[in-house]
């Protein structure tokens, strides 16, 4: 039996190919092609920034094509000494048709000069081509970090919420460098390359058709290991590029974290876990230059084998009837080089372009990410009353979960609000869907009767002032950071802000004043003078809506009081909500919103509120009997209350 399905194995080898066999290689033949023309077809969305360059490129085209005539030319003056010098031939035409008259000495003068006037100015050229291609792609580089920069500005905050700054970084400082690769190291040298081989090809059949032919024998087979190992080289270089990345998110995460590190005294812990993205970043690479060796490797073997049949038959021909000369033979053979030349480097160019078309996916899918909306010519209020209203409102967690359910919440002109609950029911979700940070999935919310949603949100945003729990500082001074959203506020505007603020006396206090750099993150100030920065900012701002969300939470009793006091001026006459985990900062409020579960469970004064013992009383029981920081915490200050601002549009 084993004989017998030999024998049915031997004869069905012999067989022709079926139909279905050959639909399956031609379906995979189109496929590999297609996978050779996806970075094509992802590089063409870079063309604008070529195309803002057309000088540049000029350029770098006139050194490409001097640089391929001079390598076509190159050869020529060799075979002028060894027939016409060395072997007593009359001198070819394009020599006796310049220089007439010459002697051997005189002829190999020439000779010699036009090879080392032709390798200098080769040289020189090519200087120029790569002096011209490295500007160019650094040039579009600038213009895709500074429209990744501003795409990065344009999208929603639920992105940031799934992303990480680390990784992001990555994009737009490393992966962008991409496109500068693939222009300066693959599509440039790809279409020099390329040119030079034609040209060569072209000249060699003219030499001789029989040794022509011969020498591009191997072309297709080149061609096709070429399309075979840059594809995979390009699926290695997407691991590198996520490998890498990961590096910088853990990076960005211990260095922006160190204090946390350090007191859990987790340096240990965190060295390994970036070993480990070390460890696969470094696999990553190695497979990825093993491949693109390999690649190499098989290329130049199978170029080698061209050149030296080549040669052979080019012997067999000066020896077999003279067909050709020895110093034809010597063009010929350096022509060949010359076009095995540029095939490896066809072959090294692909293997950069599918390496870097890895790190310009990356870059692509930042693009393809939907922009927070903004409405084209949005509502600009001539005045702003300051009235806020949700109607019903709905809106969910990226996993669809709802947030908020129903909510329903009037707030007048100049009311001060107080929004309470347990963490996670929704609270900060509230303000920043006045803000647009998110949008609702259902009801409206409105700006003195305006749906948000037909605003202009530059400017929305512009009529609301933001106090957050951890105010955002950037490097730079004391003065910028106050002005920040007032660029254009002169300096006794910034003074009077931080007067306002209770930050001047302490900023008079420092050797710069206002010029004082506060390093990162502001980590040269303590938490309540980073949070006097922001108040001074909302200060500064004139803006009829103040959002507070906790923003003493993480601070003393002592600096708690001081910092309401500053709280309590900036609330007066605006539109004031606040978002409070601890009770006993909201007890003068207007009126208290008690969250439950993304609705509003009740809602009045802290006196009404306690009576009623639903919710809040409960809220108050867990936090204990409390005093507020300031007897007037968020209540009117003394005096008359402070004219609301009104912004015009």
């Amino acid at each position: 039996m084993a004989v017998i399905r030999r024998a049915r194995g031997s004869r069905h080898a012999h067989q022709k190919p079926r139909p279905s066999a050959r639909r399956d290689l031609s379906r995979a033949v189109l496929a590999k092609i297609e996978q050779c023309r996806a970075p094509l077809r992802l590089y063409a969305r870079f063309a604008p920034y070529l195309g803002a360059e057309l000088y540049l490129l000029g350029l770098t085209a006139v050194a490409m094509l001097g640089t391929t005539l001079l390598t076509l030319a190159r050869p020529w003056p060799m075979q002028v000494i060894v027939d016409s010098v060395l072997g007593g031939r009359p001198a070819p035409w394009w020599i006796s048709w310049s220089f007439r008259g010459l002697d051997r000495p005189a002829l190999l003068a020439v000779a010699t000069g036009l090879m080392i006037g032709t390798l200098l100015l080769g040289h020189v050229l090519a200087l120029c081509e790569q002096y011209f291609s490295q500007l160019l792609g650094q040039r579009m580089v600038r213009r895709l970090r500074c429209d990744l920069y501003v795409k990065l500005q344009r999208l929603s905050l639920r992105f940031y919420d799934r992303s990480s700054v680390g990784d992001l970084i990555h994009r737009i400082t490393v992966d962008t460098v991409g496109l500068q690769d693939v222009v300066t190291y693959g599509f440039v040298p790809l279409a020099v390359q390329f040119l030079t081989a034609i040209a060569i090809a072209g000249t060699v059949f003219a030499l001789d058709a029989r040794l022509g032919a011969a020498a591009v024998a191997l072309v297709p087979l080149l061609v096709l290991w070429t399309m075979w190992f840059s594809e995979a080289v390009r699926r290695h270089a997407r691991g590198l590029a996520t490998a890498e990345s990961g590096l910088y998110v853990t990076a960005s995460e211990v260095l922006g974290g160190i204090r946390a590190v350090k007191s859990f005294a987790m340096e240990e812990v965190e060295l390994r876990r970036f070993e480990r993205h070390a460890r696969s970043s470094q696999e990553a690479y190695v497979r990825v230059m093993t491949l693109s060796a390999l690649g190499a490797l098989v290329t130049e073997a199978l170029a080698g084998v061209g050149v030296a049949v080549a040669v052979y038959l080019g012997a067999r021909a000066v020896l077999g009837g003279g067909r050709l000369t020895v110093g034809e033979l010597l063009v010929f053979i350096a022509y060949l080089h010359s076009l095995y030349g540029p095939i490896t480097q066809v072959a090294a160019s692909a293997t950069v372009i599918q390496r870097s078309a890895a790190s310009i996916e990356r870059v692509v899918q930042i693009f393809d990410q939907e922009d927070e909306y903004v409405r084209p010519g949005g509502i600009r209020l001539k005045r702003v009353e300051g009235s806020v209203s949700y109607q019903d409102v709905w809106t969910t967690y990226g996993d669809g979960q709802p947030v908020l359910r129903g909510v329903t919440l009037d707030v007048a002109p100049g009311e001060r609000v107080a929004v309470v609950g347990r963490s996670g029911v929704g609270k900060t979700t509230l303000v920043s869907l006045l803000l647009r940070f998110y949008g609702a999935r259902g009801g409206r919310i409105l700006l003195d009767g305006h749906d948000v949603e037909t605003m202009d949100l530059t400017w929305l945003r512009q009529q609301i002032a933001l106090v957050l729990q951890e105010p955002i500082i950037f490097s730079g001074t004391l003065a910028e950071n106050i002005a920040y959203g007032r660029p254009d506020a002169n300096p006794a505007e910034v003074v009077a802000a931080s007067r306002a603020a209770d930050l001047h006396e302490f900023v008079m206090s420092l050797p710069g004043g206002y010029d004082t750099a506060v390093g990162e993150r502001g980590v040269r100030l303590s938490g309540g003078e980073r949070q006097r920065v922001a108040i001074a900012r909302a200060f500064l701002k004139k803006a009829p809506i103040l959002i507070l969300d906790e923003p003493t939470s993480n601070l003393d009793a002592t600096t708690e009081r001081q910092i309401f006091e500053s709280l309590d001026r900036l609330a007066g006459g605006r539109t004031t909500l606040l978002i409070a985990h601890r009770l006993a900062t909201v007890q003068r409020a207007d009126r208290i919103v008690v969250l439950v579960d993304g609705r509003i469970a009740e809602s009045g004064t802290h006196a009404a509120l306690l009576t009623a013992g639903g919710a809040y009383a409960r809220l108050w029981e867990d936090q204990g009997a409390q005093r507020p920081p300031s007897g007037e915490s968020l209540g009117r200050v003394a005096g008359e209350p402070l004219p609301r601002p009104r912004l015009a549009g």
